[in-house]
């Protein structure tokens, strides 16, 4: 299954074509590269946007330590024959492993927060893939795919894990975005409800259509931590707040001999199982603040 893998991705890039600012064709793999990492680098660390830091405060322990029961769970809810990410680890390797492993990765993860110590987990490889049905040519027409640290996955599972309750609580019942036990039919009666009622009570109701481009690649880390400190513990936010930091984006390109990391200051990692929860957290505090005082309907 992995050489399957490997062998569609490098039939993607195979037929990478990439032109630069002047509309020139990269020639050979080291300039597709070079063309690719610096419209990423330019897209995923604006000048606008500033670095997170991975600690505040002093060192000190978690109030809730991670356990070997959180980190068993969040291996086993790790997808099979995904390809890995810099740190080269299956997750079969951690989810098949023993007791005395889960335990370790524990003890590791409790130490970085309480001795502010660096785990370099949150670095990823940026592949592109051409999205279908666009012109060859434009970096713009290329889909950015980062393969992620495993253990920065897990991490991430257990953060989800903990969350979940306060975002629940946070979020309102109209929403349904990356929810769990909530599906497109719901949202369908609920439309189909209101227009019975604006037919009934001869009223009108205003519903507005937004396709957002590159949702999760908008975020402004800053603003959403701050928005965090009022819905998760204080935990759960350094754990967030430690994924968004010393994110380090490697453009990988078959064929190229050299390498273009950059660093990426802004957004959440698609393929993160926290972004879609984190971009609905961040949309609904940003309609919070346009939200007019609607009707209420009595059912």
């Amino acid at each position: 299954m992995f050489k399957v893998v490997k062998e569609l991705n490098k039939k993607h890039q195979d037929n990478l074509k990439v032109e630069d600012t002047n509309g020139k064709l990269a020639i050979n793999p080291n300039d597709t590269l070079n063309i690719i990492a610096s419209f990423f680098k330019e897209k995923f660390e604006p000048e606008t946007a500033t670095e997170i830091e991975a600690f505040t405060g002093s060192p000190r322990k978690l109030h809730q330590p991670i356990t070997k029961q959180e980190v068993k769970k969040s291996f086993d809810k790790l997808n099979n024959n995904r390809a890995p990410g810099e740190d080269g680890i299956h997750a079969e390797l951690l989810k098949y492993g023993t007791q005395e492993l889960n335990e370790q990765i524990a003890k590791i993860l409790n130490q970085t927060f309480e001795r502010h110590e660096n785990l370099d987990i949150n670095a990823g490889e940026l592949i592109a893939i051409p999205k279908p049905g666009k012109p060859k040519g434009p970096p713009k027409n290329l889909r950015p795919i980062t393969l992620l640290n495993t253990i920065r996955k897990a991490l991430s599972k257990i953060v989800l894990e903990r969350k979940r309750p306060h975002v629940e609580h946070y979020l309102p019942h109209s929403q349904s975005g990356f929810r769990p036990n909530r599906i497109t039919s719901d949202v369908a009666w609920t439309h189909k409800w209101l227009a019975a009622k604006v037919n009934i009570e001869n009223i009108a109701i205003k519903i507005a259509g937004i396709d957002m481009s590159a949702a999760f690649d908008t975020i402004n880390r800053e603003t959403l931590l701050k928005i965090l400190e009022d819905i998760v513990y204080e935990d759960e936010h350094r754990n967030i707040r430690f994924l968004l930091s010393n994110t380090i984006i490697d453009t990988k390109i078959i064929g190229a001999t050299e390498k273009k990391p950059f660093f990426s200051n802004v957004g959440t990692p698609q393929g993160d199982s926290l972004s879609p929860v984190l971009f609905t957290i961040y949309l609904e505090h940003a309609l919070k603040e346009v939200r007019p005082v609607s009707r209420t309907f009595k059912t």
